[in-house]
């Protein structure tokens, strides 16, 4: 359990739309660090890899922020947006009403959590490629970033990469279009482009094994970021 995003995306992805990935997401590094979103490298420490080969990043361990140990075991709320301070990040009850929730991007002491990790091509020994109907031939990446400040670091990559790659990268998410308004209004500013994208809700039917008794069906709303408003192409 935790707040992630996952994603499923080609094994190979072709040097010339690798190149326009890495290079959008390097414009938008002093801005993400000027808004309280420093990126260093996959361990939490050092430069970020943004090589020809791979995307590679994490929150800094060693970020300077107090320890306090109760933010990490939360979920952000449905109207949590931005990055604040831990202290007062928690509401009380959160608008689902299932406990207590985020306002805002935050960590407990370091923000780091597990590294975002994007490759040209895609290790042998990686997750096998996806047999699924929608994502058939694609390999299945995530990150769980626990919605610590380089969140909006990971969705921002995650919506320039859905830019160049198409329909050929399927991302989901925990968050709903609220926890990824950030990282739009980042690429619409620096980029050029974010405001088509949303988060959009499918119901799905989850089956669940259950030992020694028939399986437990339940239906769940999947999220998934799409591009809603496609561009529209000048008049010749």
């Amino acid at each position: 359990m935790g707040y992630e995003h996952y994603w499923y995306r080609p094994p190979v992805i072709p040097d010339e739309i690798f190149h326009a990935i890495r290079s959008d997401f390097q414009k938008l590094i002093l801005p993400m660090s000027e808004m309280g979103v420093p990126i260093v490298g996959g361990d939490g420490e050092g430069e970020p890899e943004l090589s020809d080969d791979d995307i590679r990043f994490n929150g800094p361990c060693n970020c300077g922020h107090p320890y306090q140990e109760y933010v990490s075991f939360h979920l952000p709320d449905d109207t949590a947006r931005g990055v604040g301070p831990a202290a007062n990040a928690i509401i009380r009850p959160s608008a689902d009403g299932l406990g207590e929730g985020l306002r805002h991007r935050c960590c407990g002491g370091q923000c780091c959590h597990e590294a975002f990790c994007f490759p040209k091509r895609v290790p042998e020994h990686r997750l096998p490629v996806s047999d699924q109907p929608r994502t058939l031939g694609l390999c299945c990446y995530w990150t769980k970033t626990a919605f610590k400040p380089y969140d909006i670091a990971v969705t921002a990559a995650l919506v320039i990469a859905r830019r160049h790659l198409k329909d050929r990268l399927v991302v989901h998410s925990n968050g709903i279009d609220m926890q990824w308004a950030d990282a739009k209004e980042l690429c619409q500013r620096h980029l050029g482009y974010g405001d088509g994208f949303g988060i959009v809700e499918h119901p799905i039917v989850e089956i669940t094994p259950a030992a020694n008794e028939a399986p437990i069906e339940r239906e769940v709303r999947l999220r998934v970021l799409q591009e809603i408003d496609q561009p529209v192409p000048p008049n010749d």
